[in-house]
């Protein structure tokens, strides 16, 4: 039988470091190689000579490409999670083949933990429901970048809402010189086109949600007061299997929504949340918890929604409803808004939990 081989990627956008250490012998080998297929997989296959590949590199922009490579060459791969990466508060000097050398150490002392890793389909999706957000950002900015330069001239729209019709009337209305002119029109088009956009994504992102293996899912969590359709898919692709998570603290504390702690002997201190993991889907949550003010059993959309869910979705939905509404008010009455928001997020989680890992026969 081969000795196993512990090593470690260190990968960047033109080269890959590696470090591979040997559990018989303890020999250590250090690589440089390219970052192409090829010459990589050229490279494993020299490695190999020293025993079973066991190979490891920290999520990054390099994305799960590399995995795939050596997934389909046969070779064991994991990508580990960057933030759980012990760290030593003494090391202070960093190299790539340093790097790679620690990450295989850890690695084959086994105290690194490995990301899920999406299939194709599911990585496409969630990057177009990333993409709608990346566009709505951009919007933002353009109105910002008109409203701001109409400021320097000395306009301000003072008659309701910014970016109603009436105030797209009132931008066409202004007297400007020439030049004025070309740069508002030009942020305008400019803005237009991002909206005609978002309206095109928007349309295939409900065409995914009411397909396989989302529907299901996403019709389940529209039963939450505050989770609408495009809510619902980013939660569904950002959490991806809700059963790899045995509790929902778990979930909870995968959106970064739990408190950190700072606890010894017998002080026990906590902080604000510690904001690890997808802050996309921590933002959805928050979004929706705003919703949970007013007194439950109000809502239309959810009353005609339920009548198309299973019994045991709408049990929780309301269960939901009911507790998080009291959750707000009762942790509004000793903090303030932000705080008590953040706990209905929190606990909000737990429901999404609850209802994605729901067996309905």
């Amino acid at each position: 039988m081969s000795s196993i081989v512990y090593g470690a990627l260190d990968v960047h956008k033109k080269s890959i470091t590696a470090c591979l250490i040997c559990t018989e012998t303890g020999e250590v080998v250090s690589d440089e190689v390219p970052n192409e297929r090829e010459r990589l997989l050229r490279a494993v296959r020299r490695w190999s000579k020293h025993g079973e590949l066991r190979l490891c590199y920290e999520a990054s922009g390099a994305g799960f490409v590399i995995k795939r490579w050596l997934d389909a060459e046969g070779v064991s791969c994991e990508v580990i999670a960057p933030s759980l990466i012990p760290k030593a508060p003494g090391d202070r000097v960093k190299t790539d083949k340093r790097d790679a050398h620690k990450l295989a150490n850890l690695y084959r002392a086994g105290v690194l933990h490995a990301v899920r890793v999406p299939d194709r389909e599911e990585e496409t999706v969630r990057a177009l429901v990333r993409l709608r957000e990346d566009i709505t950002r951009d919007m933002t900015r353009s109105k910002n970048r008109i409203l701001k330069y109409l400021a320097t001239l000395g306009f301000y729209y003072t008659e309701g809402k910014n970016w109603t019709q009436k105030h797209r009337n009132w931008l066409r209305g202004l007297s400007l010189e020439p030049i004025q002119r070309l740069i508002v029109d030009t942020h305008l088009e400019g803005l237009d086109a991002l909206v005609s956009r978002r309206q095109g994504i928007d349309r295939r992102i409900e065409e995914i949600a009411q397909s396989e293996p989302y529907k299901q899912k996403v019709q389940r969590l529209m039963s939450l007061r505050g989770i609408g359709l495009y809510s619902a898919m980013v939660l569904v692709t950002e959490i991806g299997d809700a059963c790899r998570f045995a509790k929902a603290p778990q979930l909870m504390s995968y959106f970064g929504l739990v408190p950190r702690e700072d606890s010894s002997g017998d002080s026990r201190r906590t902080g604000k949340i510690t904001k690890a993991g997808s802050s996309r889907a921590r933002w959805i949550l928050t979004e929706a918890a705003w919703n949970q003010q007013s007194k439950p059993g109000n809502c239309e959309r959810l009353r005609k929604h339920w009548q198309s869910q299973p019994g045991a979705v709408v049990a929780i939905a309301k269960k939901a409803e009911k507790r998080l509404h009291d959750k707000y008010w009762k942790v509004l009455s000793r903090k303030d808004r932000k705080t008590a928001v953040t706990a209905v997020a929190r606990e909000m989680a737990g429901f999404v939990w609850a209802i994605l890992t729901l067996e309905v026969a």
